[in-house]
């Protein structure tokens, strides 16, 4: 099952959105989202919800509301880097990277894409 925070969460109160309603159904309830138009670059600051790919040292979190091809990584307190952002076009392919990089376990799934966001996917 995914978690999901809040910028709020993630930097703030280390807590999680969660809606107990979504454990009353036998299926994958997930929490509401938006598209992103791209019309410019998305901010940390414009994102409502992320969902968390990884947390442990390490946080890598991707932008779930709006929706969008935005990634952010954030380091433990020992690393002189704090926050590190991927977005846009093969945004996926380089936060993997920069996982590989730092040792930072991930797996990846098949998911559907919709034909009208494949630009971000494609070479």
């Amino acid at each position: 099952m995914p978690f999901f925070r809040t910028t709020y969460n993630i930097f703030k109160d280390k807590g999680e959105h969660f809606d107990p309603n979504w454990m009353d159904s036998n299926k994958l309830e997930l929490p509401p989202q938006t598209h992103w138009d791209y019309k410019r670059e998305l901010q940390i600051e414009d994102v409502n919800l992320w969902e968390v790919i990884f947390e442990g040292g390490f946080g890598v979190y991707a932008s779930w509301d709006p929706y969008a091809e935005f990634y952010m990584l954030t380091h433990p307190l020992y690393f002189n880097k704090d926050i590190e952002v991927f977005y846009g076009r093969n945004a996926n392919k380089r936060v993997m990277k920069r996982m590989k990089e730092l040792g930072i376990p991930f797996y990846v799934n098949k998911a559907w894409i919709e034909p009208e966001n494949m630009w971000l996917y494609s070479d």
